[in-house]
């Protein structure tokens, strides 16, 4: 997942999303479309994605005929004014045993909409709070 957001596709990134948040964002073509405009945005102003970096799972609970767990991600861009670090979590959730995983990044959908969408979420699962990110202003600016 994160070598396709990465490399911006958005076909394969949106394979490892629960259908509850595709649902949310208004389908598959909508949500593409719309990561599409936010590339082109970013592309404009010369933000780039440089690395995503995935730790160690947290404890997996069973709930519901599910497999939760938080996993956390740290995820670094580029600017033109400098580069930005944020460090975010994942919800990771399989409902076949471990096969398949899908996962919601809670700096893209906060723990009140993730909730609404994902509603089958344990009660014992941790979401760590929202994190601002860490801005190192390029040199001479």
């Amino acid at each position: 997942m994160a070598r396709a957001l990465v490399k911006n596709d958005f076909a394969g990134f949106i394979k490892y999303l629960p259908p509850g948040i595709i649902s949310m964002a208004g389908g598959r073509e909508k949500l593409k479309s719309n990561m599409d405009s936010v590339v082109a945005t970013q592309g404009q102003f010369g933000i780039q994605f440089k690395k995503i970096l995935i730790g160690d799972p947290g404890e997996v609970l069973s709930y519901k005929d599910q497999l939760q767990c938080v996993v956390p991600q740290s995820t670094d861009m580029e600017t033109p004014m400098g580069s930005i670090s944020i460090t975010s979590s994942l919800i990771a959730i399989s409902a076949d045993k471990g096969r398949n995983w899908y996962f919601v990044d809670t700096n893209m959908y906060r723990a009140d909409k993730v909730k609404t969408a994902l509603p089958d979420l344990s009660p014992k699962l941790v979401i760590p709070p929202h994190q601002q990110p860490k801005i190192t202003p390029r040199a001479g600016n």
